[in-house]
């Protein structure tokens, strides 16, 4: 079981990683930082208040948590492609946090069946 995990782990990391590269080159999009940076101050308040939406809200959704990180992870990233397609689209960064975002829900939804199936 740790064996599949560890192979699994190593094939969404390496084809997250081929992907990004091939969209970056096809797109014409320059390396970001490893961290998302804002592009204003309303994009960092609105990050931290659903940030503290979602810390209060684990309270309440004990028994489903791992949809619950699911929903949360897809808003920010869907918030995140906005806010850089809003106020940055010369950087093509949306395309990035749009990409993140099809991976991030195909690995969660086979990790989902995984565990629960």
């Amino acid at each position: 079981m740790i064996y599949q995990f560890i192979i699994f782990c190593l094939v969404v990391i390496i084809l997250g990683s081929a992907g990004e590269a091939i969209i970056r080159r096809k797109f014409n999009i320059e390396k970001r930082g490893k961290l998302a940076r804002s592009v204003n101050k309303l994009q960092t308040r609105l990050e931290i208040a659903l940030f503290v939406l979602f810390i209060i809200g684990i309270w309440f959704v004990m028994d489903n948590i791992f949809l619950y990180l699911i929903g949360f992870l897809t808003i920010l990233n869907l918030f995140r492609a906005f806010m850089y397609y809003k106020y940055e689209p010369e950087k093509k960064h949306h395309i990035l946090f749009v990409y993140e975002l099809v991976v991030l829900v195909a690995v969660w939804a086979v990790a989902y069946w995984w565990i629960f199936g």
